[in-house]
């Protein structure tokens, strides 16, 4: 990885740990964590690819987790938000560019998004034993998701990579 890729790599990190500590209250007992660290990782992995929106959505939120009272979830967290960056980077690749076209950026969020849904599901329930009570996390991470939808409306507002590298 060259300096320039690694220093981005760290500001985006950066970006999503801080971002994770901005909570949102929805007073409506939806279980887990509100924050705005999901449209900070899917602007960047919708922008900049399967590789930063990993990184960054992995690494940045296992951050928040292990330095602050969720650090339990930080093994969950990892795997869950390096998959969901590498699939919405993914999706939103086409030949007109990265994140350049709206239906295939929708789309990315969703699959992304029910990774998020599924993994921590799985990981509540299976993992820390909680069973079905599990299912009281996925409005808050439904939340989370409507959330990252801004990402598609914040998209065209972001320089590019190659805008970045000059």
């Amino acid at each position: 990885m060259k300096t320039r890729q690694l220093v981005l790599t760290s500001v985006l990190i950066a970006m999503v740990t801080v971002s994770t500590y901005i909570r949102i209250h929805i007073p409506l007992g939806t279980g887990g964590l509100v924050h705005l660290g999901t449209l900070v990782s899917f602007t960047i992995a919708l922008k900049f690819g399967a590789r930063y929106g990993a990184l960054s959505g992995g690494i940045g939120m296992t951050l928040f987790d292990l330095f602050s009272e969720w650090y339990v979830w930080a093994p969950a967290t990892l795997v869950v938000r390096l998959l969901s960056g590498f699939v919405v980077g993914t999706i939103a690749y086409s030949r007109a560019g990265q994140g350049a076209r709206p239906w295939r950026n929708l789309l990315a969020i969703m699959l992304g998004g029910t990774i998020i849904i599924v993994g921590y599901f799985l990981f509540e329930s299976l993992v820390l034993g909680t069973g079905w009570a599990a299912i009281a996390s996925v409005p808050g991470n439904l939340t989370q998701i409507a959330l990252g939808l801004f990402a598609l409306f914040i998209l065209p507002s972001i320089p590019s990579l190659e805008d970045l590298n000059h």
